[in-house]
């Protein structure tokens, strides 16, 4: 049997392997990843591949993550992407490079904003979340090159 002596020095110690324990779950699953598909166009084609988001409660209206472009079963592109809302909406840029190139390659890039009209989103990672029960739309841009896009969420 315990003396009441130990057990007054074990309980704190417990208590805080109890709270560091539930605090790394929570950050945990707080930073869990969305991932999705999506599509865009440009001109008559249509492009369709994956994408992944990373977000931080502490910075909800900024995010990052990645995107492949696939044709096929083959991955052509792979890039990341950053986004932040604005006071107009949210906008971000994106980059790839080709998942067969040579090293040193130059990166593809450009630009993209989301068509968000539903105010009840307040946040970046409101809108990253609803695309599990909603297709959010955009439009695109690298140099001339133009486009929409749609993104949806995956579990």
């Amino acid at each position: 049997m315990r003396s009441a002596t130990a057990t007054k020095r074990i309980r704190p110690v417990v208590l805080v392997v109890m709270f560091v324990a539930a605090s790394v779950a929570a950050a945990t699953q707080a930073r869990a990843p969305l991932r999705g598909s999506w599509r865009a166009t440009a001109g008559a084609r249509v492009f369709q591949g994956t994408w992944t988001a990373d977000l931080d409660p502490k910075t909800p209206n900024l995010a990052q993550g990645s995107w492949t472009l696939i044709e096929g079963n083959r991955v052509v592109l792979q890039g990341t992407w950053a986004a932040e809302k604005e006071r107009t909406g949210w906008r971000g840029a994106w980059s790839a490079l080709v998942a067969s190139g040579r090293a040193g390659a130059q990166p593809i890039t450009g630009t993209w904003q989301a068509n968000v009209k539903d105010s009840t989103l307040k946040t970046f990672t409101d809108m990253l979340q609803r695309t599990m029960q909603a297709q959010i739309e955009g439009t695109w841009r690298r140099g001339p090159a133009s486009g929409t896009w749609s993104l949806v969420g995956s579990p």
